[in-house]
């Protein structure tokens, strides 16, 4: 039987910038952090880093988690019930805070969504999990997530002096840990693709692989995308996958628009000894080529012009600060550090 063996504290930054608007050299605020761990006696994996349930349908779990303030001041923090998704490379990727409830995190209410906790303050709060009557067998994935909101002024864009441009940045972080139902009967992924198309980047032209989890558990693995007549040969590695999500998986493919009839095969080894193979054929030729081609033109346009400067100076000022952040989240939370959440 395939359980999560490896996963979970979840950190992420949220990101609230804008362009355009003047910031000094190194502009931006950080949100408060909190840690989130799983308390003593709560259902957890054999290694103890996450919520393992195995409950039946209609059945009722209640279980806790534990959130601490490492800070030197109160805070106030937003403890909800978040999706899991499969994310664009593979692997798992927890929603955002505040984000909407649309799959197995609908299933969890938190007993107290919001808490103020004093500094050096931990509490333990309760959620419960209400399992659908109408439940299928499988292996189902939410997460539980807890964060400090942004202020009103954390949001707030600098103004800038006329005719200058710039940037100023929020960053809200979040601490979440896998929740894992397991509910019995037959279970076992599906990997499944359904197609490939063309996609223009400031990088050339990507190839889309259309791929989804079908089945009713996680799915782990390798994969092989094909295109003969442009020599790509690209080997990537399938981590969780989560059943019933379904992701376009971007390969970089050629440097400039390739009319032509491109057969594409696609291979994917899972479960070990599954295997699911794809063929079919991107045409780039008329209509299709033109919308490419302009499109590509203007990726390039916006990656390279004038305004294109501004973006990738932000991007590169984004990627210190998050490092910054990053550092400065290490030494202010007490929390666990990150792993990835994988299948055994």
């Amino acid at each position: 039987m395939r359980r999560a063996r490896r996963a979970v504290v979840f950190m992420a930054a949220a990101l609230i910038a804008s362009a355009g608007a003047v910031a000094p050299a190194g502009a931006g605020k950080f949100g408060d952090v909190v840690a989130a761990t799983v308390p003593p006696g709560a259902k957890i994996s054999p290694k103890g880093h996450y919520y393992l349930l195995d409950a039946a349908p209609g059945d009722t779990v209640t279980q806790s988690l534990r959130v601490s303030n490492p800070n030197d001041h109160p805070v106030t923090v937003m403890v909800e019930a978040v999706d899991a998704r499969t994310g664009d490379l593979t692997g798992v990727q927890l929603a955002r805070p505040a984000s909407a409830k649309a799959l197995t995190s609908r299933w969890i209410v938190v007993s107290t969504p919001q808490i103020t906790l004093a500094p050096n303050e931990q509490r333990d709060v309760p959620f419960t999990v209400h399992v659908p009557l109408n439940a299928k067998p499988g292996q189902y994935l939410a997460g539980m997530s807890a964060s400090v909101p942004l202020s009103a002024d954390d949001t707030k864009a600098n103004q800038a002096p006329s005719g200058q441009a710039g940037f100023s940045m929020a960053v809200r972080f979040q601490r979440g840990i896998a929740v894992e139902i397991d509910v019995p009967g037959p279970r076992s992924p599906s990997l499944s693709v359904t197609g490939a198309e063309p996609q223009a980047t400031p990088n050339g032209v990507s190839l889309g692989v259309h791929i989804a989890n079908v089945g009713n558990a996680f799915a782990r693995g390798n994969g092989v995308i094909r295109v003969a007549d442009t020599n790509t040969d690209f080997s990537f590695k399938i981590d969780t996958f989560v059943p019933g999500t379904a992701i376009v998986y971007p390969v970089r493919w050629t440097k400039t628009v390739v009319p032509g009839s491109h057969h594409v095969q696609v291979d994917l080894t899972y479960d070990g000894g599954r295997r699911i193979s794809w063929t079919g054929t991107v045409d780039i030729a008329g209509t299709a080529q033109n919308q490419l081609e302009s499109a590509l033109r203007n990726v390039t346009v916006r990656g390279h012009g004038s305004g294109a400067g501004l973006l990738l100076l932000l991007a590169a000022a984004l990627v210190v600060m998050l490092g910054a952040a990053a550092v400065m989240m290490r030494r202010r939370s007490r929390g666990s550090s990150p792993v990835n959440y994988r299948a055994a």
